[in-house]
């Protein structure tokens, strides 16, 4: 299981998480915890960001913590 902590959404974070969903096959489940200080609005566009990435495995999940 993957799971990344205090995500921001910055470039260089959107950049590899598409990489991470668009290379592994094997990935199943991606836990994100999106940083605390981020207001709701900006934790929805997060959101949506990481929703919207390509998934190379039909089984991957996207978990928000």
């Amino acid at each position: 299981m993957q799971q990344i902590s205090e995500y921001g959404g910055s470039f260089q974070e959107l950049k590899q998480l598409r990489h991470f969903l668009g290379k592994l096959e094997c990935l199943e489940t991606v836990k994100v915890c999106v940083d605390a200080y981020e207001n709701n609005n900006n934790r929805e566009v997060l959101r949506a960001n990481l929703l919207s990435l390509p998934r190379l495995s039909s089984k991957c999940n996207i978990m928000f913590i």
